[in-house]
């Protein structure tokens, strides 16, 4: 028992820690002297966490009303199937993750003590469990509430309820068990792993087709037998998990929780930071092809871009999303107020944009190359963009055709997308350099600039002109933009 509440003493003050931090963001903390001021903002909190609770309950019961009591038991059990499907992902998530998560500070006091590793796992699952029970019953509670709201359902949100807490507690129990069972085996080969995922493609199987073809009872008892079979096996596989491969595989982890949510560092900086980490653990895969000149440039972005895969989301959001968008508002698919939504996707989410020049970021930053290379600025963009560029344009140009309205020319939505997306992109490029005279526009010349010409440009031809003079303004924002990156001197950092 001594072990078990030195750990829960660690996470106490894991919690206390991530409380306070959150409390710093409203200039306040846990200290003794700001408790009064603390209790005023969980009441604030709590109030708004109410509120928020009985809009969601009755907006939920408003659709499900609106929808039939036959439309909403089909998503209800679209819900549950999902959860069969979530316990896949989880399942296949302890393949690659170890079962228990610890900081530097962890590994100084529970590693170098004489406890053993069931304590530490166990209590790991259980902290987690009572994370994802909360999460998974706070969303089924808003559901059987609104069922019950709508349809006069007895009982329907405490049902839910403990529905969505059993699925979330099965999903936490089976990654566990997956990452303790990987860790315990001296050799864990392939074939391990493909037997893993059959058998949790079979118990995925088997919760979709209870969730689709039984009564929920019979779908909560398998979740409660889930549940309790993965504690029972996690307890007698703990004792033999490898804490020296815990503490390798999550050394990556350790290090990233220095610059998370609360850090004071800029989120690119911080985000920079993470993807050097992650290339730095990871092994290398694939071979640069054969090629020289600006071939050479072309292959070395697609590598770049497969190496580093965390982007391609991205990507594919500023392809799906953020490029459709604009074409949509140009086009007049919807009111004026689409530009708005679209500056704040361009604005506030410049992910995806800023993947689409990473590799040109890369070779600009690191001098030593860059000064080797007999390319201009404005050509290296080019190139070094082309298989990202390639990539979005025509995620973009497929997300166009299923989403314009009937009537809408679709080669005149793509050239819109081309647009759209080549402007994004020398945009970015405005980052890497800087005027050669210094003046007022040195310090305003970024992205965001760009971004904000482009879509202002198009709002206002869009008010006076056709959608192709506006599509013509967004071709001309885009020159300027490659024309001051052409005559611009690249920054050093």
């Amino acid at each position: 028992m001594g072990d078990v509440a030195l750990l829960l003493w660690l996470r106490a003050r894991h919690a206390r820690t991530a409380l306070d931090h959150a409390l710093r963001l409203f200039g306040t903390g846990v200290e003794r002297g700001e408790r009064t001021y603390a209790l005023y903002l969980a009441a604030v909190v709590g109030v708004w966490a109410a509120l928020m609770g009985a809009w969601l309950v009755a907006s939920a019961a408003d659709a499900f009303a609106l929808a039939g009591a036959q439309a909403a038991s089909s998503a209800a059990r679209g819900a549950l199937s999902a959860c069969g499907l979530a316990l896949f992902a989880a399942g296949a998530q302890g393949l690659r993750t170890p079962p228990v998560a610890l900081s530097h500070a962890d590994v100084a006091h529970v590693v170098a003590s004489p406890m053993g590793a069931r304590p530490v796992v166990l209590v790991e699952a259980a902290c987690a469990a009572l994370g994802w029970a909360a999460l998974g019953g706070a969303a089924g509670f808003v559901v059987g509430a609104a069922a019950q709201t709508a349809f006069f359902l007895a009982h329907a949100a405490a049902s839910c309820a403990a529905l969505g807490a059993l699925a979330g507690v099965a999903c936490t129990a089976v990654r566990r068990l997956v990452g303790a069972a990987r860790l315990s085996r001296k050799r864990w080969r392939v074939r391990h792993g493909a037997a893993t995922l059959a058998v949790l493609g079979a118990a995925a199987g088997a919760w979709v087709a209870l969730a689709l073809l039984a009564p929920p009872v019979a779908l909560g008892a398998c979740a409660g037998a889930v549940v309790a079979g993965a504690f029972a096996t996690l307890a007698l596989v703990a004792p033999r998990v490898d804490m020296t491969a815990v503490i390798k595989e999550g050394a990556l982890r350790a290090d990233l929780r220095l610059v998370g949510a609360f850090s004071p560092l800029d989120e690119r900086a911080k985000a920079s930071y993470r993807r050097r980490c992650v290339l730095a653990a990871r092994p290398s895969r694939f071979a640069l092809p054969p090629g020289e000149g600006r071939a050479a440039l072309v292959a070395r972005a697609a590598l770049s871009h497969a190496r580093q895969r965390e982007g391609l989301l991205a990507l594919a959001f500023h392809g799906t999303a953020v490029v459709p968008l604009g074409v949509l508002a140009v086009l007049g698919a919807g009111d004026s107020v689409l530009f708005l939504f679209w500056l704040q996707a361009v604005v506030l989410m410049p992910q995806g944009a800023r993947e689409l020049s990473r590799a040109f970021f890369d070779d600009v930053r690191n001098r030593l190359v860059r000064d080797r290379l007999p390319f201009g600025t404005l050509e290296l963009l080019a190139f070094d963009s082309l298989p990202a560029f390639a990539l979005t344009t025509a995620l973009a140009c497929a997300s166009c055709a299923l989403a314009l309205p009937p009537g809408t020319p679709v080669l005149g939505a793509w050239a819109l997308a081309v647009a759209v997306n080549a402007c994004s992109l020398a945009s970015c490029a405005l980052d890497a350099v800087r005027p050669r005279a210094d003046g007022p526009w040195a310090r305003w010349m970024c992205f965001e600039l760009g971004a904000s010409a482009m879509v202002a440009t198009a709002f206002l031809l869009s008010l006076i002109a056709s959608p192709l003079v506006a599509g013509a303004g967004i071709v001309a924002v885009a020159a300027v933009c490659a024309c001051a990156v052409h005559s611009g001197v690249e920054r050093a950092g």
